[in-house]
């Protein structure tokens, strides 16, 4: 019974579940569902309870593993293969469940993300177990390895949300392996060419006050929509949260941008010119090495910019459309897919050159690289403090260069 509600919560997330379709999915009528748990919030805590007593007993299965790097590799293995099974909603619950939360309901992501943070904890003190039996090196952080390690399933679960299939999230898994004896040295620590990278404060934007305007502002309107979208994903966002927060009625909205999906399509235009321009300068970068730092300095930047909401407009929407929706998560797939497309020409180009040793895949390359900043993404969005965000982002940034020539013959 329990097994059948997780499915519900899992693809509509807490907020987008009703008591009618739990009742229809569970084969209870609604008052036997009040009687059992008390209240929606009631059934969801046994659901929670559920699910992660079957990841427990994983859990459990790979902390046993011999070896540190053993550890890493049954958990993202295994990752790779829960996370895209077809029997199951794709991604993990404890992200999709909390994805879009009200005001009243903001306690269930900071409920996952604490749940999440469990599993953290408990990789965090195996590694540091490693590192006393001399399983790990001396000058290894067993703190910023595990926040690594989950880091990347964070990446994988966004990825098999937005359709990626098991053998794509495994290519993802055994670029990061690769790595692993580069992430557990020296390098784990924080610096990164022996210089510690500023992240600039963000360049002010327009305020989002809001009040009666003298006259209709485009830009204006699309910026405040923007927010909307930010904080409460395409589906979540109403039309009257849309025209309380531009300031304009219905009828002048309709008038601007057509309807709601013309309207979120102008507002991903918007985000991906402003929020999303350090892809194309990691782009445009005169080495993989530098397209790499690039992007991911540009990850940390964008989240932590202190007027913007945290996370990722493009990943919310991807993970959290409802068939009735579909068509506006294909445009935002399609979308990532041309920035995917690009990652990938552009380590085919270092490959081909030498820059990239024979064995790196730019495909894999580039699934890591966009999962990691997924990943952080996520940890973002949980309320992970700048300090916390920008270790992880160094060890990514020690361990993703293992791929390039360069570094290959310095540890020769």
């Amino acid at each position: 019974m329990l097994d059948r509600a997780i499915d519900v919560f899992w693809r509509y997330g807490y907020e987008g579940t009703t008591i009618t379709e739990l009742s229809a999915t569970m084969g209870l009528s609604a008052p036997s569902i009040y009687s059992a748990f008390g209240n929606k919030r009631g059934l969801f805590d046994a659901v929670l309870d559920r699910y992660t007593e079957r990841q427990s007993e994983r859990g459990a299965w790979i902390l046993s593993a011999p070896t540190a790097k053993e550890v890493a590799e049954r958990m993202l293995y295994r990752a790779a293969d829960e996370l895209a099974k077809p029997d199951q909603p794709a991604g993990c619950l404890l992200i999709q469940a909390g994805l879009s939360a009200s005001p009243e309901n903001a306690h269930v992501p900071k409920e996952l993300a604490l749940r999440r943070r469990a599993a953290e904890l408990a990789l965090r003190d195996r590694f540091r177990q490693a590192k006393v039996a001399h399983d790990l090196p001396a000058d290894a952080d067993p703190t910023v390895l595990a926040s690594y390690v989950i880091a990347v399933i964070g990446g994988l679960s966004v990825q098999a949300a937005g359709g990626a299939s098991r053998r794509e999230l495994r290519k993802i898994v055994e670029q990061a392996m690769s790595c692993w004896h580069l992430q557990a040295g020296a390098l784990a620590k924080a610096s990164f060419d022996g210089t510690h990278t500023s992240i600039e404060p963000p360049a002010a934007k327009p305020s989002n006050g809001r009040g009666r305007r003298r006259e209709f502002d485009t830009d204006r309107a699309l910026r405040d929509a923007l927010r909307v979208f930010w904080l409460k994903g395409y589906e979540g966002a109403s039309l009257s949260d849309l025209t309380d927060a531009t300031g304009i009625t219905r009828p002048s909205l309709y008038a601007a941008f057509g309807n709601k999906d013309a309207l979120f399509v102008q507002v991903l235009d918007l985000y991906e010119r402003e929020e999303l321009a350090y892809v194309r300068d990691a782009l445009q970068a005169p080495t993989a090495r530098e397209v790499i730092k690039r992007y991911l300095m540009g990850v940390l930047k964008a989240q932590t910019t202190v007027d913007g909401p945290r996370g990722c407009l493009g990943v919310m929407t991807s993970m959290q459309c409802s068939d009735e929706a579909r068509s506006v998560r294909e445009i935002v797939k399609q979308r990532h897919a041309l920035g995917h497309a690009a990652l990938i020409e552009r380590f085919a180009l270092a490959k081909a050159s030498g820059e990239l040793l024979p064995s790196v895949e730019p495909e894999g390359l580039a699934r890591l690289l966009e999962a990691i900043g997924q990943g952080l993404v996520l940890q973002a969005s949980e309320g992970a403090t700048e300090p916390e965000l920008r270790a992880l982002v160094t060890t990514a940034l020690s361990a993703l260069p293992l791929t390039l020539h360069a570094l290959h013959r310095d540890r020769e």
